[in-house]
């Protein structure tokens, strides 16, 4: 994969889709994370989708914020509301 990421953000990012694993493993259907590092954001400054982490998030059932102003949870994915 070409991330172009720091080191620092690699280990973060690998920190979270971890732990959202194994939360999944005790019966969470998807994981909230906070992300307020441009880095990490699976989107770029103009809102535009970047494919490779939003695809990782997805993957994983990483529902991913920008701030930590969460008034209401936006429709998730259908899958990620059913238990796995």
């Amino acid at each position: 994969m070409d991330l172009s990421l720091k080191p620092y953000d690699l280990a973060v990012l690998a920190a979270v889709l971890v732990k959202s694993e194994e939360l999944q493993q005790e019966g969470y259907s998807w994981v909230g994370f906070c992300e307020l590092d441009s880095d990490l954001q699976p989107w770029d400054k103009l809102g535009a989708r970047r494919p490779i982490l939003s695809d990782l998030y997805n993957d994983a059932r990483i529902w991913v914020y920008g701030d930590f102003l969460i008034e209401e949870i936006e429709k998730l994915p259908n899958a990620w509301t059913t238990s796995i």
